[in-house]
């Protein structure tokens, strides 16, 4: 299977939800809002689930968006269906279709479609990275003083402490990067740092559907460890994924 297989299917799942996007919307409540959260997903799910069972039958689907922890081996689809869906139900265009194929914990395959821009994110375990088919490199920085950071929510629901955490990540990051960026979803943000447009992004979680922003920052030459420094690993917890000219001094920070 290569990655303009899977691309095919994923522009197919962004040209539904285009479909429902309107710009001007604006839901009037949280009941309203959820359920165009869930029809959202329900819609895109309705053309990904058969068109990846058919690409790779052996295959199980995983689209809890905002599931973390180890998987059985094997191969898995992990989707989310609309990365940033809480933006597209506001009116906002920064949301996208993310696809990865996982096998045996590492993800080897991933697609990213912003439908509203028109951008095409893939890449293969080895094979690089592209958008709408021209090679991506990451940033060639060598210092967080002109760095580009960005971090998000990648999951709601925290205690206090955790927020407080990232209260002192991102103040610690805003003394020594030329500008921070907290916004969702963390697929966009990856995407940006794979094509050089930031210079590096940091969660202190790691939900499984960040492993195709992770491939692709991986596949267009970025550095991905957790914050001990170890490599990304599907079940572990927080991340850094950076250029490589930044990562050493971005890490050294954030564990400071």
């Amino acid at each position: 299977m290569t990655p303009e297989q899977l691309a095919t299917a994923v522009r197919a799942a962004g040209a539904r939800m285009l479909d429902r996007y309107a710009a001007g919307t604006r839901p009037p409540g949280l009941p309203e809002l959820l359920a165009k959260l869930h029809d959202n997903d329900a819609a895109v799910a309705e053309v990904l689930r058969p068109a990846l069972a058919e690409l790779r039958p052996e295959a199980r689907w995983l689209d809890d968006e905002h599931g973390s922890g180890p998987l059985e081996p094997g191969e898995w689809w992990l989707i989310d269906p609309v990365g940033g869906n809480v933006n597209a139900v506001h009116g906002m265009p920064d949301w996208n279709i993310g696809v990865s194929l996982v096998r045996d914990g590492r993800p080897v395959l991933a697609a990213m479609y912003f439908p509203v821009l028109d951008e095409l994110f893939t890449a293969a375990e080895g094979g690089g990275a592209f958008l709408n088919g021209v090679p991506l490199r990451v940033s060639v920085k060598t210092s967080l003083d002109g760095a580009l950071a960005g971090t998000g929510q990648a999951q709601p629901g925290h205690d206090a402490a955790f927020f407080e955490r990232m209260g002192k990540s991102f103040a610690a990051m805003s003394a020594a990067a030329l500008y921070v960026r907290i916004s969702v979803p963390v697929g966009h943000q990856l995407a940006q740092v794979a094509a050089g447009r930031m210079d590096l992004h940091w969660q202190l979680e790691n939900v499984r559907s960040h492993a195709a922003g992770v491939l692709l920052v991986r596949e267009a030459g970025g550095v991905v460890t957790d914050l001990d420094g170890r490599p990304w690993d599907l079940t572990g917890e927080g991340y850094l994924a950076a250029a490589p000219g930044v990562h050493a001094a971005a890490l050294e920070l954030l564990t400071a």
